[in-house]
């Protein structure tokens, strides 16, 4: 008997990016040859001179002025392609219409008609961190639009998406803060093996509206002054925030292989657990992380110890924190390379290095870009990576962050392209 987990096949990807990455070609234009999209807040999202200060601890100040924005403007929405009147449409978090869209073009890109799945038991799972929205429509309560309750409720995120395509299978918000969108992906392919829905939709939606997640981050030391995430790099200070939307359409691979869909990449397994208790409520665990990754492989039916099974390319959460880069420089090491020291070394990067830590969204833009990097044969370049910080150098012996962009490694007869990918949030929920 067979005890493998159902392999899960992404049939459909679309994305929303800063530098105009409105598909996932696109999105690989530019991994595979970066350029440094920082740009200042711009002052259509608010003015963030007021709420300047350079010094971190000063109180309702942040000490950052730049970051990683979308090109288009989330405010134009096509209110009637969806059916929502102009009155109703106004109201509701531009999240959520970004979220519409790039569902609906994930859809186009899977082959699958909207009247194909009317009716279905389609399963929705929305990865969510920040709502920027809710507090601006809640400023003045004598202003509220009426529709401000269904407009900007989190649970409406997800539920959304199921009263327009008329889907009847679980619809949920899930917040695990940086990991939401790859806990969202880490649900769909559960409910899919368990045979509740032939067809999941996992996404993620994160955009920057005001200065409130700014000031609360800059005094918990998170964020970089620089807007930039330097994973892994001595010089790496906090992380940079980034707007994106992302959606993936996932099928179990029986059911893609029946249907005869175009297969992006195949998911072999998901988990998640929880840091407990550690030194600080945001401060990471390496065992959990190793933990996770070797239970993760074990449950898939693959060695980590067995140079078939191992992965050649390990997408880091790499979000260029102080606390979270040497602990998951640590756990990488421990997961492939504690008992095995001589194995083939594994090249780590991130995609936040390009276009920022889209926080609620970084979990998919992860995914997308490793199932990019899979079908291209190549290993993207990271940016901003000149010196390896010194608290991770023990770890480095066999691990490797490329800075241009490198071919995938030789295969043995036998071997398949294989990549592992990595999330935690701030309360430490690894994914």
């Amino acid at each position: 008997m067979n005890s493998k987990p159902e392999p899960i096949a992404v049939v459909g990807s679309a994305c929303r990016f800063p530098g105009s990455c409105n598909t996932p070609s696109k999105l690989w234009e530019l991994l595979r040859a970066p350029k440094d999209l920082i740009q200042t807040i711009p002052k259509d999202r608010f003015n963030v001179k007021p709420f300047y200060h350079p010094d971190p601890t000063h109180h309702g100040t942040t000490n950052v002025q730049s970051s990683y924005f979308l090109d288009e403007d989330p405010s134009r929405f096509d209110a009637s392609f969806f059916g929502i009147p102009p009155h109703e449409a106004e109201c509701i978090d531009p999240q959520q219409r970004l979220l519409m869209e790039t569902v609906y073009d994930a859809l186009c890109a899977a082959g699958l008609p909207m009247e194909q799945l009317r009716g279905s038991p389609t399963a929705v799972y929305v990865g969510l961190m920040c709502d920027d929205w809710s507090t601006l429509v809640q400023t003045d309560i004598d202003e509220m639009p009426n529709y401000t309750g269904t407009g900007t409720a989190r649970s409406i995120m997800s539920n959304r998406l199921s009263y327009f395509f008329d889907w009847h299978g679980p619809s949920m918000t899930i917040d695990t803060a940086c990991s939401s969108s790859l806990v969202a992906v880490h649900e769909a392919v559960r409910i899919l093996r368990a045979g509740e829905s032939d067809v999941a939709i996992a996404a993620g939606a994160n955009l920057i509206l005001s200065p409130g997640q700014y000031v609360a981050e800059s005094n918990l030391r998170m964020l970089s002054p620089t807007g930039r995430c330097r994973m892994w790099d001595a010089a790496a200070d906090g992380y940079g925030r980034g707007e994106g939307i992302a959606s993936v359409v996932l099928k179990t691979l029986t059911q893609a292989l029946k249907d005869g869909d175009h297969i992006e990449c195949i998911i072999r397994e998901t988990g998640v657990n929880q840091d407990g208790r550690t030194t600080g409520i945001t401060v990471p665990s390496s065992a959990a992380q190793t933990s996770l990754i070797r239970d993760t492989y074990r449950r898939a039916g693959l060695d980590v110890c067995s140079q078939m099974d191992r992965p050649q390319f390990f997408h880091a959460h790499g979000t260029g924190t102080k606390a979270g880069d040497p602990k998951e420089a640590e756990a990488i090491y421990q997961a492939f390379f504690s008992d095995t020291p001589d194995a083939d070394k594994l090249f780590v990067g991130s995609i936040k290095t390009v276009i920022g830590h889209t926080e609620g969204t970084a979990g998919l833009a992860s995914l997308i870009g490793t199932s990019l990097a899979l079908q291209n044969s190549t290993i993207p370049p990271n940016m901003h990576f000149e010196s390896l910080n010194p608290d991770i150098l023990p770890f480095c012996q066999s691990l490797e962050v490329p800075v241009i962009a490198t071919r995938w490694p030789t295969l043995a007869p036998g071997q398949v392209r294989r990549a592992s990918i990595n999330s935690f949030g701030e309360s430490d929920e690894p994914c």
